[in-house]
């Protein structure tokens, strides 16, 4: 029992106002210093393709899933729960199994992804909004849609297309409409051809061990 409720809460009472995930505490550090204002973006930025991944209309997004129990252990912290159910755009990218894992968990949703060594892409799960465009423009990727009372959508774009002023900042992906910000999420940014990074760095090692 003790270990279930490690899994359910922190272990003493808290506050928590930003996230509730370790790894992203201090991310203001990360936050792009030229924010500019979102109808800026639609206005002077590019508009970038996307392709439609999965799209489930009547989609309701559920309060509870039983992956979530605290017999789990992984996906139960309320905390995280919390964090999840405040937003509709989470950014991801496919390229480790484990955070993949957690990621679709997470989210309560799965698509399928693709690997390609040249063409990285950065999947956009937006839940309640009907996607219309993508812009870009610095460290900012504004995706406009219609909010919705149901509805789930998976997008991918390609890291290509995004020409970040500051590489070493974080990507701020913003939902808009009618030119004002609903919700925001960071991500790193990653170059275009990270899995042919990956395989070079790979065959450097083994070379090495040989």
């Amino acid at each position: 029992m003790k270990q279930r409720l490690d899994s359910l809460e922190p272990p003493e009472p808290t506050t928590i106002l930003d996230s509730p995930f370790p790894f992203e505490k201090g991310t203001e550090v990360h936050f792009p210093t030229d924010v500019i204002p979102i109808s800026e973006v639609l206005k002077e930025g590019t508009k970038i393709p996307f392709k439609i991944i999965k799209s489930e209309p009547n989609y309701i997004r559920p309060i509870y899933e039983e992956d979530w129990h605290s017999t789990t252990g992984r996906w139960s912290y309320i905390p995280s729960r919390i964090h999840y159910s405040l937003h509709r755009i989470f950014p991801f990218y496919a390229i480790e199994i484990s955070e993949e894992l957690n990621f679709t968990q997470n989210v309560g949703i799965s698509f399928p992804t693709d690997i390609n060594e040249t063409d990285l892409d950065l999947y956009i799960v937006m839940f309640q909004t009907n996607i219309t465009d993508v812009y870009t423009k610095g460290n900012q990727v504004v995706v406009v849609g219609t909010p919705k009372r149901t509805g789930v959508e998976v997008i991918n774009i390609k890291i290509a297309d995004i020409h970040p002023s500051n590489k070493e900042k974080f990507l701020l992906v913003q939902l808009a409409t009618n030119g004002d910000e609903l919700d925001y999420s960071l991500i790193r940014y990653e170059s275009p051809n990270y899995w042919l990074k990956q395989k070079q760095r790979n065959e450097r090692e083994k070379s090495k061990k040989e």
